[in-house]
């Protein structure tokens, strides 16, 4: 736990400035993260689809796909 340290050892004006860009950086991992299983999940759906032998482009997009983009 050298971490513990390492923060306990800091001034709270140094924590401070911490605080948001560890916020910043957490808002941006997570929204990565989505994003990439959104997209992981909608290459195995047009695979299936074209395992099925249907045609992912003709088929139209699910209700909650209209309204995002």
């Amino acid at each position: 736990m050298e971490w513990f340290s390492f923060v306990s050892g800091l001034e709270p004006d140094q924590l401070a400035l911490m605080i948001p860009v560890v916020a910043i950086v957490c808002v941006f991992l997570v929204g990565g993260i989505l994003g990439l299983t959104k997209l992981v999940f909608r290459h195995r759906e047009r695979m299936a689809m074209i395992e099925r032998g249907m045609h992912p482009d003709l088929v139209e997009p699910e209700e909650e796909d209209r309204t995002a983009g």
